[in-house]
Parts: structure tokens; sequence; C-alpha cells
């Protein structure tokens, strides 16, 4: 699955994708700022990511009323993802439209745009051209007792994360995943604990008040190695056909597990 890691830090193709962008497009409009002698093109550039970063935030609650609603301090947990793009083009579109209200220089900006841009799309689009990665053909074991079979005759999508009890945003996001694997009965959920005995696990979820349904024990991180996942927590989404679709870095929020799940079942 496609990630980067930087020292400790672990990042999705995505995010990465995203902060590399403006990046560009800060070092761009500093250097033409600089040569043009136009110190409003570079404070322009912050005002843009900072506005297009609140416009991609709010877009994005924006799309789960319900979820934010019941629990608005999610809002401001903008570590575990969650972002429009659309809010985005929008929050940097007013800035810059009141930028060029003002007297900046319309192509200069443009220019530094359109580089941070076209950065962002080429690293999307690395993404979308990388081989499908089809589901294992080994199974794992439940703490049911029963064994989880990747090639099962219903052919629903399938949701799997890698956690492991020692992992923090493991712990914070577990509970969420349980409960909406609870309450969904057209997608299969397999919550597999990473390298773990059985014991560890069962004694964690007595003490956590977590459901055992669902978990799995994957003791030789066979999943990660299938997928190429580097670190904890990992959230990966199948389609129908068994095909990884995508794959979430990182703690996940509900809101971004509903819409990849939605986006599972068009």
């Amino acid at each position: 699955m496609a990630a980067i890691q930087i020292g400790p830090i672990v990042l999705g193709w995505e995010r990465f994708a995203a902060l590399a962008a403006v990046a560009v497009f800060l070092l761009a409009a500093e250097v033409i700022a600089r040569v043009a002698r136009s110190p409003a093109l570079s404070g322009w550039a912050g005002r843009a990511v900072l506005w297009g970063f609140l416009g991609a935030r709010l877009g994005h609650v924006a799309q789960f009323p319900d979820v934010f609603w019941a629990e608005p301090w999610l809002i401001f947990a903008i570590w575990q993802g969650g972002f429009s793009p659309v809010g985005a083009a929008v929050g940097v579109a007013v800035v810059t439209g009141h930028a060029v209200w003002r007297g900046l220089a319309f192509v200069p900006a443009f220019g530094a745009l359109w580089l941070g841009v076209m950065l962002w799309l080429v690293l999307v689009l690395d993404l979308t051209d990388r081989p499908a990665v089809p589901a294992p053909e080994f199974g794992l074991p439940l703490l049911s007792g029963a064994e989880f079979a990747f090639d099962a005759p219903d052919a629903q999508p399938i949701v799997i994360n890698l956690w492991a009890t020692w992992c923090p945003p493991c712990r914070r996001e577990l509970p969420m995943l349980a409960d909406v694997a609870a309450s969904m009965g057209d997608v299969r959920f397999l919550l597999a604990s990473q390298g773990e005995g059985e014991g560890v696990v069962r004694d964690y979820l007595a003490r956590a008040g977590i459901d055992e349904a669902h978990i799995g024990l994957d003791h030789t991180g066979a999943l990660a190695r299938h997928y190429g996942t580097i670190g904890l927590p990992v959230t990966l989404f199948l389609d129908q056909d068994g095909v990884l679709a995508h794959g979430h870095v990182g703690e996940i929020s509900r809101a971004v597990l509903l819409r990849e799940i939605a986006t599972l079942s068009r």
C-alpha cells in the first residue's frame, strides 16, 4: 500500500502529496515574490494555505453533519483525516479573489498556485496507476473460534483494520470501529490484531469494554506483509471483488470510515 516514512513519521501517499504540493506552492510564491519585489504575493500565499485548509476541513464536516453534531469536538481532530478538495478550492478562491481585488498581480499568483496543483495531481495520479492488490489467499483466526475467509461466497466489501494493544491511536479508534462494524450488515469487518497473543488481546478488550466480534488474530503480521503497509494503525478498504480500493494510514475518524464505505458500495 502506498505510504512514505520520514523518520518516525508515516504518511499515507495522499497526505504526502498534499503536504508536498503546499510546500512547493509556498516556495514558488516566495521566490516569485522576491524576484518581483512583491511582498503582497508572499502574504497572499500564507493566507491561501490557511483558508484552503479551513475550507477543506469545513467542507468535510458539512458532508457528515450527523457525525459531527453528535461529537462536535471531532471537528478539531484533524490527525484523523477528513478534508474536502472542493472546500479547499473554495477557500483558496475566496482569499485569492479578495487579494486580486486589493491589487495582487494575478499572473504570478496563478503561476505559483499552478505549480502546487500540478505536483499534487502528478502524485495522486501516480497512486491511481499502481497495480491492483488482490485479497489474501489465506484466512485468519477470529476470537470467536471461526476463521475469516477473504474468498467468502457472499462477495461483500471488506474493511480491514490493523491494530495492536500497545498502539495509542489504535486504542482510540478501536471502539468506534467495533461500533460501526456491529451496525453494518452489508460490509464485512476484520479488526486484526498484529503480532499479539490471544490472551493479551482478550484481556485488553475486556478492560476496554469492546465486543470481541470481528476481532482477528494476525500473529505473524501476514496482512501487513501482503499489503506492504508501514506502521499502525492502518485501515484497508476492499471492494466486493476483494481488490484493495483504498488505504488509510493512521487514526481514522467515523466520518472518513463511513465515506470510504459508501464509496465501496457505489
